[in-house]
């Protein structure tokens, strides 16, 4: 119940009353005896009526403002709680709420906070007054989701507006006035006693209420009221409660100094900056709540003058306060209770008596005063300064030609000593922030110690990419750099460059600016819901490309020239005609004319060898090896039992002279076998029927090297309709072996090359966004691998596999068979495949002896070694012990959200073996070599090569026209026949000339124009990298001398992006 006697603290212990008892009703009644006090408390609340209803409102709000406004013209200061003294910090929602669920107070909800401490009228520490806490959710000067303006004392001293201002009135005109306030009512005396502190040690160690009510409606929609409380964390008794003496005679107590007071008058704000000084000062918000019932509850739950009985305070928020603010940046900091999320509202008054009249009243004159004093304030030069020579550097490059802005650019420096006050940077008469522009700045301001983060804002509506920042104390000369390398919003904090782990953060501050990155990210990189996708690995929620956030979406140029390829080649076949031609050549040879159409820039010499050479049974093994999907042969250990073949059968191919046991014995027998394929259905639209087969193919290396296959077996079940192929069969294993490669073009586009790539590395992406802070070695480590890539999947799911795109257009498995094969494909996936050298071995084809002239391998093997070297380098100078990886909270929350979302088992889907923890520097730095190289050349090396390969199509058909064959009379006709038609292939050729391009913005591998490692250590490793990169490119245009017709180019460092991008 809401009661109007005075509540001890029994059963509150954090209350930090203790034994102290609020006497005002007993010296009221000792003062004027029982008659007249029960008389007078049942009177209190006794209001004359509202005959003029809202006008009496409106002139009594009004006259509230002219008391706040007096001042704010008079000397630019609040009406009320004046000078004061701030911080900035963090709140943190509690972990295990007690009050209901909402949308505002999620547990472990982060925010940036400020606050601000006062006295309630005077100026004077000293003088027995109310303290004061405003506590502002966001750090800034206006605005902000959530104000809390809190007083001490858990009542308030008036319950309408005509008792603001009695009370207003009363304090400022002297003891009598005072003391005839208190002896009006009971209540009067009790608040007023309830409410002032004298000799009070600290603002730290003071109980602080909201004391208005707010009506609080959390997610289930039921309204409710609140009240809310700060109190210190350390829950330290309150000091300053006033004794039985000066509750006999506070009155004199007001106002004015005492002539026996020796303490400064600024005492409890310099208390407060020594405190700060010393470290953190820590807070807890509480929330009390009432169930309210609108039909049945008293009016006087909503007076400031009742206590609420049998209401427990709950946990809402830790609060941190981590540095100084400025006494500028204090005094401009402005709080208003129009800060509030939607779920907090007050009742609106219906009169000046209403007791929701306070909160009417104090919205107006809060705010009202504000504006007067953001017109008025005079700024006032801070005392003991230093000159911070401050360096922009505003990005150019061919992918950020907008990167500059005109908008005011505004700096706030923050140290281990404090933070300066916002300072506007630019040059008179220039025009700063331009592209490419490098601009040094002098900021006159107090010092701050170590410089340690950065808050950069910007006013105004226009984009603007920074580089980094570069700050320099002039007198030491100590720099600090502060990579930046992103758009910036209106406001972003920056941390100092040198990479490090949260456990080993110096500074709390630091540790908390962490976990706000975090949530501020986890905002806006967010799961996607869309149940079309079920069963794939987890991506970004998006809506297109232009939802992205801006850090994630291509640059204009990147995105330009990806549509500009595509459109090119449009255009080119929209004229030949071909796009519309549902017919099939008469002659393979005439495939030719496709590619022929290409510019002439492009290197098609591979594409002239091919079509000279793509019967040959030696080019069809070599492709297996080094084409578009060199992952998908395996040793053959035994012969399947569905694929019949015996060594009569087989001898005749083999160059050794040796049985068919003894060849698989020795490793010179591999296997292709598209089992996946069986069960998916294949595109059948409009007359447009597709086929693919589920081919096993046998491969043998002969003597001299080389490698070709010798049986085939077009599905898995063997039977009469389903021969074994085998080189004597003349066009009909012309025909086999293209059967096999469209099975493999279904293998290549979905799996080895959407799949293993491009999705699943976002699936390591979006745990990355979500989990790990741009000050995380791991972040940064990965970050120029990962460049673009949710871009090119968001645009990839809307071009190439949504209905009626790509997929659907040229591939057998199109029609929605494609996505029944990728979810099929996925729930395969383990994480064996990611890392080359295992997966090589897991395949059985690690042995060069056994298995020569594989040089996707060799120099994969290559290019494994060198990226190894750079992530043990790197990763060597934060992790110094299995311990540092397993304390790494951060890292361990990244995997375990891999593991959950990113890669996530879906039903009937086997274990990827993603770890849920990463217990082992091996581990951390193994996975890292494994992103690292599949997000460059694993990419690479299945997708720049396309064109080589799919130009003509009967080398690399994705789909075939017609069934395969189910017995051996097989003619010329036939094969022609079973090629895509003139429309199909065009549009297979048309996709393989657009991801087949490099950018004209590539960075390749090795290439790190954004410098988010500022550490000497790091970047010797960095430039080490790029040394065993350019080794590695010798190796293999050395050994390519030899291979003249096909040398083996698709990882050339040199022609290995950073990122999948395309």
């Amino acid at each position: 119940m809401a009661s109007d006697l005075p509540v001890t603290a029994e059963g509150d212990k954090e209350s930090g009353l203790g034994n102290w008892k609020n006497l005002g009703y007993e010296l009221f009644k000792e003062k004027f005896g029982d008659e007249v006090f029960e008389t007078k408390r049942k009177t209190q609340y006794q209001f004359p009526s509202p005959f003029f209803g809202k006008a009496g409102l409106s002139w009594n709000t009004t006259l509230l403002k002219v008391a706040f406004l007096t001042p704010a013209y008079q000397t630019t200061k609040r009406g009320s709680h004046g000078n004061g003294v701030g911080a900035s910090g963090y709140a943190k929602i509690v972990d295990n709420p007690q009050f209901p669920q909402d949308s505002f107070f999620q547990k472990g909800r982060m925010f940036k906070v400020r606050l601000r401490h006062a006295n309630v009228f005077y100026t004077d520490d000293t003088v027995t007054d109310g303290r004061s806490i405003a506590i502002k959710f966001d750090d800034t000067e206006l605005g902000g989701p959530l104000d809390l303006i809190c007083n001490t004392g858990r009542v308030g001293p008036f319950c309408n507006l005509p008792g603001t201002l009695a009370f207003g009135k009363a304090t400022k005109s002297g003891p009598e006035a005072s003391e005839k306030f208190c002896y009006e009512t009971p209540a009067n005396y009790m608040t007023l006693i309830e409410n002032v502190r004298r000799h009070t040690e600290s603002y730290a160690d003071q109980r602080y209420y909201t004391q208005m009510p707010y009506v609080y409606t959390p997610e289930d929609g039921r309204k409710r009221l609140a009240k809310f409380r700060v109190i210190p964390r350390d829950l330290k008794p309150e000091t300053g409660l006033l004794s039985e003496e000066d509750q006999r005679n506070v009155w004199n107590l007001l106002l004015n100094r005492r002539p026996d007071e020796t303490r400064s008058e600024s005492y409890l704000r310099d208390e407060y900056k020594e405190r700060m000084k010393k470290g953190e000062v820590h807070y807890t918000i509480q929330i009390q709540i009432h169930d309210w019932d609108s039909e049945k509850d008293s009016d006087t739950f909503f007076s400031v003058m009742h206590y609420w009985d049998n209401h427990p305070w709950m946990d809402l928020a830790h609060v941190t306060a981590t540095t100084l603010l400025t006494d500028l940046d204090a005094e401009k900091t402005s709080f208003s209770l129009y800060n509030r999320p939607a779920l907090l509202d007050f009742v609106k008054a219906k009169n000046q008596y209403d007791y929701n009249s306070i909160a009417h009243a104090r919205l107006a004159a809060y705010d009202a005063s504000r504006k007067v004093r953001q017109y008025t304030r005079k700024a006032k030069e801070p005392e003991n300064t230093i000159t911070y020579m401050v360096s922009i550097s505003t990005s150019e490059s061919k992918e950020r030609k907008k990167a500059g802005t005109n908008d005011d650019v505004f700096l706030t420096i923050i140290g281990t000593g404090g933070r300066t006050s916002k300072n506007q940077l630019g040059t008179v008469f220039y025009d700063d922030f331009e592209a490419g522009d490098t601009r040094v700045y002098k900021v006159q301001a107090e010092p701050v110690g170590e410089v340690i983060m950065l808050n950069l804002e910007r006013a105004g509506s226009d984009d603007w990419h920074v580089s980094v920042i570069h700050v320099t104390n002039a007198e030491t000369q100590d720099e600090v750099t502060f990579p930046c390398y992103r758009w910036v919003p209106n406001k972003v904090t920056l941390r100092s460059g040198a990479a490090t782990l949260a456990f080993k953060d110096e500074h709390e501050e630091l540790r908390l600016q962490r976990q706000i990155e975090i949530q501020e990210r986890q905002s806006v990189y967010k799961w996607t819901t869309n149940e079309v996708y079920d069963g794939f690995p987890g991506f970004i929620q998006e809506d297109g490309h232009s939802s992205l956030p801006p850090d994630a979406r291509f640059n204009n140029l990147k995105g330009r020239n990806f549509l500009e390829a595509n459109i090119e080649a449009q255009k080119k076949y929209a004229l030949s005609g071909f796009l519309e031609k549902f017919d099939n050549w008469e002659r393979i040879g005439d495939y030719v004319q496709i590619y022929q159409r290409f510019p002439e820039d492009l290197d098609m010499n591979p594409v002239d060898s091919i079509v000279e050479l793509w019967q040959k049974d030696e080019e069809f093994g070599r492709q297996c090896l080094n084409g578009i999907n060199p992952v998908q042969i395996s040793r053959c250990n035994t012969i399947p039992d569905n694929l019949p073949v015996t060594n009569e059968l087989m001898q005749k191919f083999m160059t050794r002279g040796k049985t068919l046991h003894e060849e698989i014995h020795d490793g010179h027998v591999y296997i292709l076998s598209y089992e996946e394929i069986g069960g998916i259905p294949r595109f059948n639209k409009d007359k447009d029927e597709r086929f693919v087969a589920e081919p096993i193919c046998l491969l043998y290396v002969r003597a001299s090297g080389q490698l070709v296959p010798i049986a085939i077996q077009l599905f898995q079940t063997p039977g009469e309709t389903n021969p074994i192929w085998t080189p004597d069969d003349e066009w009909g294993w012309t025909l086999a072996k293209l059967h096999v490669k469209a099975a493999d073009a279904q293998f290549h586009q979905l799996y080895a090359h959407l799949t293993k790539t491009h999705l699943i590395m976002e699936g390591f992406t979006m745990p990355m966004m979500r989990q790990l802070p741009s000050v995380h070695p791991v972040y940064k480590l990965l970050l120029p691998h990962i460049r673009h890539t949710m871009a090119i999947n968001t645009i990839g799911r809307a071009v190439l596999v949504a209905e009626g795109g790509t997929v659907d257009k040229t591939m057998a498995l199109g029609g929605g068979g494609h996505m029944v094969f990728l979810r099929k494909m996925f729930g395969k996936f383990k994480m064996v495949e990611y890392n080359f050298p295992e997966f090589l071995k897991h395949r059985g084809v690690h042995e060069v002896d056994k298995l020569p002239n594989y040089y996707y391998r060799d120099d994969g093997l290559l290019m494994w070694d060198a990226i190894s070297n750079f992530t043990d380098g790197i990763l060597s100078l934060y992790y110094h012990s299995d311990g540092d990886v397993q304390n790494d909270d951060e890292l361990q929350a990244w995997i375990l959200e891999i593991h959950e979302r990113g890669l996530k088992v879906w039903p009937d889907n086997d274990d990827h073996d993603v770890p849920t923890t990463l217990k082992t520097f091996q581990e951390l730095q193994q996975l890292m070599t494994s992103l690292i190289f599949n997000a460059s050349c694993q990419h690479a090396a299945v997708n720049f090569n396309q064109l080589h390969y799919y130009a003509f199509a009967p080398n690399y058909p994705m789909t075939t026209t017609a069934p395969p064959p189910t017995s051996k009379d097989v003619t010329y006709e036939d094969v022609c026949h079973a090629l895509p038609t003139k429309k199909l292939a065009t549009e297979a050729l048309t996709i393989s000339y657009t991801l087949s391009r490099f950018s004209d913005d590539e960075l390749w591998l090795g290439e790190f124009p954004d410098e988010h490692f500022t550490e000497d250590t790091a970047k010797k490793v960095i430039a080490q990298f790029g040394h065993d990169l350019k080794d590695v490119s010798a190796k293999i245009h050395e050994r390519n001398k030899k291979l003249r017709q096909f040398p083996y180019t698709y990882l050339l460092p040199e022609r290995v992006p950073n990122s999948i991008a395309i």
